[in-house]
């Protein structure tokens, strides 16, 4: 079946050069009426000659050059990653909870600030002989390992959150571009900082970080998908200078 349809495609192409040929570049009418057909195929494969022939095939809607897995074409898209992450971390859905936790610390910080007054001015009229004073400094050395073990407590509260906040920020990006890559039949979407956004100010070791995560010194703007991104996740997140 395969080669019948290879014959009469070639057959088709034959017919439509010899017209070509025998008519010239003759505009009448009888010469468009019949036009070049502009399709070839269907083929099973294209062979281009060379010192090792190369023959090229479909394999699952994708050009493949061999029988490696591999050795195919997929469409690519690029997606500036800390653009959206920075307007998701920015939405109600993480700033309510950080500022809930804030207001929290923020109580408890207060009193351990009245508290540490109360006992400066009940301090000021006890010296070092006085009966008073290892009382006194009892109470202060156990109010420093209370303030202390909560100041860690509320850094590992913190630290907790900001790393809840970005792993499901990034699945909900993930899952978004996977959403996209379906609709625009995207194989590979790579991160990437525009080569164009301005370095930062900072220290060397920062400013060569900076430069390290530009993955593409260019690429052309029609791959990068942010904006889609941006759109399916309803977010906005103005570009930088």
């Amino acid at each position: 079946m395969r080669m019948t349809a290879s014959i009469v495609a070639t057959s088709v192409l034959s017919s439509a050069l010899t017209a070509f040929f025998v008519n010239g570049f003759d505009h009448s009418a009888s010469a468009r009426a019949v036009p070049l057909r502009q399709d070839l195929g269907p083929a099973d494969a294209l062979v281009l000659s060379g010192k090792s022939d190369l023959r090229i095939t479909n394999a699952d809607g994708r050009i493949s050059w061999s029988d490696q897995p591999s050795s195919r074409t997929f469409s690519i898209a690029t997606v500036h990653v800390g653009r959206i992450l920075g307007a998701l971390l920015q939405s109600d859905k993480y700033t309510s909870e950080k500022s809930e936790l804030s207001s929290q610390m923020e109580k408890k910080a207060e009193e351990f600030e009245a508290r540490y007054t109360a006992m400066l001015e009940k301090a000021k009229g006890i010296d070092k002989d006085s009966p008073e004073f290892p009382t006194a400094r009892e109470e202060f050395e156990s109010f420093q390992q209370e303030y202390a073990a909560w100041n860690s407590e509320v850094e590992k509260l913190m630290s907790e959150m900001s790393t809840r906040h970005y792993q499901t920020a990034y699945a909900d990006l993930r899952e978004a571009v996977e959403v996209v890559s379906d609709r625009r039949k995207i194989d590979l979407v790579m991160r990437f900082i525009p080569a164009s956004d301005k370095i930062a100010s900072g220290d060397e070791l920062n400013i060569a970080q900076q430069l390290m995560a530009r993955t593409f010194l260019r690429s052309p703007d029609s791959i990068d998908i942010t904006e889609d991104i941006l759109t399916e996740m309803n977010l906005q997140a103005p570009k930088k200078d």
